[in-house]
């Protein structure tokens, strides 16, 4: 079961206090997510003393109190560790803001522990989430994300006129912050050596910021939502994702590999993208100046574009299928509903289980 909203009725003083500005609006969010995860953990336990389950599979950190008096076994979807994230972005965060920051880690990291606690059959979106929440030594299952890569697939050659693009949701903190990186520090590096450029930033929701800086470029475009993001990944010679916090799985990343653009990225990304001790073929950059070199690197040599193109096809329909995340999955499943290690299960085994947690 998902919930992505609550259905209870709000009492007055709370209608009345959520006009408040910044404020109200946030104890109106606290509040309809306690009154959710309530409802939640009423439905699912209902339905436990009504049916018998082998598992409960569980997603969704906010939902915790849900697991409280579950008695079957719990396979919980641990995904990103968000604290990673809040503790780099703290690097790049005004000084006045990073105490702030640094209580959210905190918050976020004891709950993400407390949940990747509660039961040895867990499983992350990425070893560095895993590492980094838990330590080098703990082998929690790794369920990479997958990828439609029949969908993603380039349909025509590259058009070979220095286009370069970048995707992704443009209000979420990490896109935003390098979306604005790509155009204060790297694109004018980059314009030193190749004044030609077409410049696209592609996705939903840019803060003004944003706008407001590109309307000083002529070769930038920041299309705010678009239907497809396919056709103007069609158009780029390569693919620039600068994002100098982040955790999990970037799966713009993974797209522009299945459609066969060369990227050009930070180590923060690339360390999320690994699978099964195998690095992406990834152009990396820490600083501007090291992501503007990775750029014109890659837009003067047609052949390793070429060369770089083809081989993040390969790795992602080689570690990026779903069918096989799938698979991890059922047997880390299987695993829990027979109390005994993943190791000695045989795929294809019937169980009967219950799914709740929270949308995101």
């Amino acid at each position: 079961m998902t919930f992505s909203r609550c259905s209870a009725q709000a009492p007055s003083w709370l209608t009345a206090l959520a006009r408040l500005p910044i404020l109200g609006s946030r104890v109106r969010t606290s509040w309809d997510t306690r009154s959710a995860v309530k409802e939640m953990k009423e439905a699912a336990h209902s339905l436990l003393e009504q049916e018998a389950f082998d598992i409960l599979l569980f997603q969704g950190r906010e939902a915790l109190p849900v697991l409280e008096g579950v008695k079957i076994p719990i396979v919980v979807e641990c995904g990103d560790t968000h604290c990673t994230r809040i503790l780099q972005q703290m690097r790049y965060a005004r000084l006045l803001l990073r105490p702030r920051l640094f209580l959210h880690y905190m918050r976020m990291r004891r709950s993400e522990e407390r949940l990747a606690r509660k039961t040895p059959y867990r499983y992350f979106i990425s070893e560095r989430d895993r590492e980094n929440l838990l330590g080098p030594y703990d082998r929690s299952e790794i369920v990479p994300q997958g990828i439609d890569y029949a969908y993603w697939k380039r349909t025509s050659p590259r058009p070979g006129r220095n286009c370069i693009v970048f995707s992704g949701v443009m209000n979420y903190p990490p896109n935003a912050d390098a979306a604005i990186f790509l155009l204060k520090l790297i694109l004018p590096a980059v314009r030193r050596v190749a004044p030609e450029l077409e410049v696209l930033i592609v996705g939903r929701e840019p803060a003004p910021e944003l706008v407001n800086l590109a309307r000083h470029y002529h070769d930038v475009t920041v299309t705010g939502a678009v239907d497809d993001i396919r056709p103007y990944l069609e158009r780029a010679d390569v693919f620039v994702a600068p994002l100098r916090f982040a955790s999990g799985v970037q799966n713009k990343v993974l797209e522009a590999m299945a459609m066969e653009i060369p990227v050009v990225t930070t180590p923060v990304v690339a360390s999320g993208l690994r699978a099964e001790n195998i690095e992406p073929q990834l152009v990396l950059g820490c600083s501007a100046e090291e992501i503007a070199a990775g750029i014109i690197y890659l837009l003067s040599h047609a052949d390793e574009q070429a060369s770089r193109a083809a081989e993040g096809r390969r790795f992602v329909e080689a570690h990026c299928s779903w069918s096989h995340s799938a698979e991890k999955l059922e047997k880390l499943c299987l695993a829990a509903a027979a109390g005994r290690g993943a190791e000695s299960h045989q795929p294809g085994s019937a169980f009967h289980g219950i799914i709740a947690g929270s949308s995101r």
